[in-house]
C-alpha cells in the first residue's frame, strides 16, 4: 500500500466533480469531516492529511514531498481535475500547486490565505518560528490548547485541540509561504478563483484585494467571523463551494466553466 494512500479520506460518488480540502497547520483533513457529509451528495470530496501532519507526520513538508502527494490524488484518486479548497497554509500550498500545474486543477478556492508573506511580515514570521522552537513541546501543546479552548466554540476546539504541534512543519512552511508574492503566481493562473474570508481575518486579508485582481476572483466575505471562518460557519461555507463548483463543472446548474467576475 502506498503511504499516501492512508492519509486520504474520500466522500461520494468518484464520479461526480471532485473537491479537494487542503488543511492549515496543525490541523489534518478531519477538520473537513461536515464539510465533506454537507456536499458529498453532489461532489466527489477529498479530505487527506498534508505530508507532516496526522498520518503522514514523519514526511516532510517540503515543497517535492507535496508534488509528489498532490500527484498522487490527481493519478489515483480523482477522475478529472479537481476543485482543489485551500485554507490557511493549505491555500499557500493550494496556489503554489495550480500555479506550477494548471492541467491539474479546475479552479481554487482560497480562504484565509490572502496575503504576501514578504518584508516585515516575513521576518515576524521568523521570528514566530524561532520563538516556537524555543518552547519544549509538551509546554507549547498546553499552551495551544487553552488558547483554543478561549478562542473558538467548544465543538470546534474540540476538533483542533486533538492535533499535535509539529514545529519542523512550521519551520518549512517559511521557506513554502514566506519570500513569495502569491499575488504575482495567481496572475499566470488561468482559472476560476474564489476568495472567502472571515470579516475580521486581519492577518490573512492584508493583501485581498491584490490577489482578487490578479487571479480575476470573486470575494466572498463571511461576516461576524474571524480566520477560523469555514469552520465556524461550515454550511455558510459549504454553499459558497457548491455554488461555485456548480458554475465550475457545470453541475446542477446550465453555468460551464470561466473565470469568475
Amino acid at each position: 500500500m502506498n503511504v499516501f494512500s492512508r492519509a486520504i479520506e474520500t466522500h461520494g460518488d468518484p464520479h461526480n466533480p471532485p473537491i479537494v480540502f487542503l488543511h492549515g497547520i496543525r490541523l489534518g483533513g478531519a477538520i473537513w469531516t461536515p464539510h465533506a457529509h454537507e456536499l458529498s451528495d453532489e461532489f466527489f470530496v477529498v479530505t487527506p492529511d498534508l505530508p507532516g501532519h496526522g498520518v503522514l507526520e514523519d514526511l516532510p513538508f517540503d515543497a517535492s514531498t507535496l508534488d509528489e502527494f498532490l500527484a498522487y490524488i490527481s493519478d489515483n484518486v480523482v477522475l478529472r481535475p479537481p476543485l482543489v479548497v485551500g485554507y490557511s497554509l493549505g491555500g499557500y500550498v493550494a496556489m503554489r500547486y495550480a500555479t506550477d500545474m494548471p492541467e491539474q486543477t479546475s479552479g481554487l478556492v482560497l480562504t484565509g490565505s490572502t496575503t504576501n508573506i514578504v518584508g516585515y511580515r516575513w521576518v515576524l514570521y521568523e521570528a514566530a518560528v524561532r520563538f516556537t522552537g524555543s518552547i519544549p513541546q509538551p509546554l507549547l501543546q498546553t499552551m495551544l490548547t487553552a488558547f483554543f479552548r478561549v478562542t473558538l466554540p467548544p465543538s470546534i476546539a474540540n476538533v483542533v485541540v486533538p492535533f499535535r504541534f509539529n514545529h519542523d512543519v512550521f519551520e518549512q512552511s517559511l521557506r513554502l509561504a514566506g519570500n513569495i508574492r502569491y499575488s504575482d503566481l495567481l496572475a499566470r493562473y488561468h482559472k476560476p478563483v474564489l476568495i472567502v474570508n472571515g470579516k475580521y481575518d486581519v492577518l490573512f486579508r492584508q493583501d485581498e484585494r491584490l490577489f482578487a485582481r490578479s487571479a480575476n476572483a470573486r470575494v466572498a466575505v463571511i461576516p461576524r467571523t474571524d480566520h477560523v471562518a469555514p469552520l465556524r460557519e461550515p454550511q455558510r461555507f459549504c454553499a459558497l463551494v457548491r455554488e461555485f463548483a456548480r458554475q465550475l463543472f457545470g453541475a446542477g446548474s446550465t453555468a460551464g466553466a470561466g473565470r469568475t467576475a
